[in-house]
């Protein structure tokens, strides 16, 4: 397979690129961390320029770039591949494009539902509420995002809740093949989903494992002895993806401005006397 020099700017970072990887993959192996976020080009946050040279723009989601951006050569970086030797305008983070952790926990929270925790090898810094990006143990070009379900610890462990999906080649490895202390590696941290620093109440709305960044921002919430009123609603709609929900109901009993509201779509859950309806219907709108 061809490879092709590629040259950021303005960092002057050179890249060995070959034809059959995109620029921000090729990045990663190198250890250099073009800031980007899915990975597989359904969110534009690694746009760049192309500054001189050709590349191939595989298929991303179509409203990442406008008609204008094309026409002034802009590319979603997670999906261009080069074809010449190539100068690219793009943005390199300061941190370490990966971390390297191991497997110190594997918990089934539900039918479908695994806690995975992860030792890291160095301080990981991150804000309760972001994500990362986990490479596939033994497909390293393949990453999936996770949010951590943990507020920063002093032990650099993060905790991960991830829903068996058919087919995933990450879960699918979760449950099926990890083991305690096998390696993984870790992007750095993104996402603005936070909590806000204000006076106002919090309201808070999670379906499935979405509930993970909550608990985090939950967890970082009351670490800090705050006593805002807080809703959250829970839902989901099958029964085997219920999870947690004595975590919950005791965090409930022990913070009286917590009012937790969960619901179950599923009409199988006959002992089931919550809310039946999708969560858009029982959240305030």
């Amino acid at each position: 397979m061809q490879t092709h020099e590629v040259r950021l700017e303005p960092s002057g970072i050179c890249l060995q690129v070959r034809e059959d990887q995109a620029i921000v993959e090729a990045a990663l192996e190198q250890g250099i961390a073009i800031h980007h976020g899915c990975g597989n080009g359904s969110c534009g946050d690694c746009k760049g320029t192309i500054l001189a040279g050709d590349g191939e723009q595989l298929p991303f989601m179509p409203l990442l770039l406008t008609p204008e951006e094309r026409a002034s050569n802009k590319a979603i970086l997670c999906k261009l591949q080069p074809r010449t030797a190539m100068r690219i305008a793009a943005t390199v983070d300061e941190s370490p494009a990966y971390w390297k952790g191991r497997v110190s926990g594997l918990h089934l929270l539900g039918e479908t539902i695994m806690e995975l925790r992860v030792d890291c090898d160095r301080p990981y810094p991150y804000r309760a509420g972001q994500y990362a990006r986990l490479a596939v143990p033994g497909a390293p070009s393949l990453w999936r995002s996770y949010s951590m379900a943990s507020a920063p610890r002093e032990d650099h462990r993060l905790h991960f809740h991830i829903r068996k999906v058919p087919g995933g080649k990450f879960s699918e490895w979760l449950f099926d093949h990890a083991q305690i202390g096998e390696e993984i590696m870790l992007s750095a941290a993104q996402g603005e989903f936070t909590r806000q620093e204000n006076d106002r109440p919090l309201l808070c709305i999670a379906a499935g494992t979405g509930l993970a960044p909550i608990e985090a921002i939950l967890e970082d919430h009351f670490r800090r002895g705050e006593r805002r009123p807080i809703a959250l609603y829970f839902g989901v709609r099958q029964q085997r993806d219920l999870y947690h929900l004595e975590f919950l109901e005791d965090l409930a009993s022990k913070h009286p401005e917590l009012r937790l509201s969960v619901s179950c779509s599923d009409p199988a859950l006959s002992e089931w006397s919550g809310p039946r309806r999708l969560l858009p219907a029982v959240a305030p709108a």
